[in-house]
């Protein structure tokens, strides 16, 4: 009998330390879990904090380029001040002109007293469009303000015609007609002010070109004569280079996605 109660009580020594050294394995265990939650947490953090000065980066870099197309068009709105009546949409970068006071009702050949008025027009993008593009290698003129930061890509000159079918021996249709004055148009400028065919982007790409877009971007969708004539119209958008940012950065890339036309 003694033999036997001895024998139990050293199994249960034994049995009591297997239990600690089995709590001390999960609290070390714990403690690396921990340990590495910790570290994750803190790279978190960081990418987070360095995400959101992306963000702030990338948004005042387009808050620059659109205050720079703002400017452009208040520049152009200026200069052509009581000489030819433009509507400038700041939102969209367009400076709109009737069609109505260049080229007569399907027709792409200018009115003769047109032809002043689209030379003023490109006396105002001849002093203007050279403070944000490339001449060639000529710095830009001294009267452009320092510092700007804004550039431009592309101008598009768009022509608009009305839901007027059209088909004459000239033009088979809208596309066409419309294509056919936009063209007529950067003939004009350039005839006058040899230097905007000139002008080129920062990826040395021709900076002005046209299209055509028919009747189908009406700025009234109305049908009523008013409303016909306000779709008649030429337009020149101006497009500004995006701000450059990293193929691998997903923010700037969420951010410039969301803002293309």
């Amino acid at each position: 009998m003694r033999s036997a109660t001895a024998g139990v009580k050293r199994g249960s020594r034994a049995g009591s330390g297997d239990s600690g050294e089995y709590f001390a394995s999960m609290t070390d265990l714990t403690l690396g879990l921990i340990f590495i939650f910790v570290i994750v947490l803190m790279g978190f953090a960081l990418n987070l904090r360095q995400a959101e000065h992306r963000m702030t980066e990338t948004r005042r870099e387009l808050t620059e380029t659109d205050l720079a197309r703002r400017d452009l068009l208040r520049d152009l709105a200026t200069t052509l001040q009581r000489v030819l009546p433009v509507t400038v949409d700041e939102d969209n970068g367009t400076l709109q002109l009737g069609g109505d006071i260049l080229f007569p009702k399907g027709s792409a050949d200018p009115y003769p007293e047109a032809l002043p008025k689209l030379r003023s027009l490109g006396y105002a993008l001849d002093r203007v469009l050279p403070c944000y593009a490339a001449a060639g290698d000529e710095p830009p003129p001294a009267r452009c303000a320092r510092g700007r930061k804004g550039r431009l890509d592309a101008v598009y000159i768009e022509g608009h015609t009305d839901t007027t079918p059209v088909r004459t021996p000239r033009f088979q249709n809208n596309w066409e007609l419309s294509a056919a004055r936009a063209s007529e148009t950067f003939a004009a400028l350039v005839g006058a002010y040899p230097g905007l065919g000139m002008l080129k982007n920062d990826k040395g790409e021709r900076l002005i070109g046209v299209s055509g877009y028919g009747e189908y971007r009406p700025v009234d969708p109305a049908s009523s004569d008013d409303a016909k004539q306000k779709n008649r119209r030429i337009e020149l958008r101006f497009m500004m280079v995006a701000p450059e940012r990293a193929d691998g950065d997903p923010v700037r890339n969420e951010i410039a996605a969301g803002r293309a036309p």
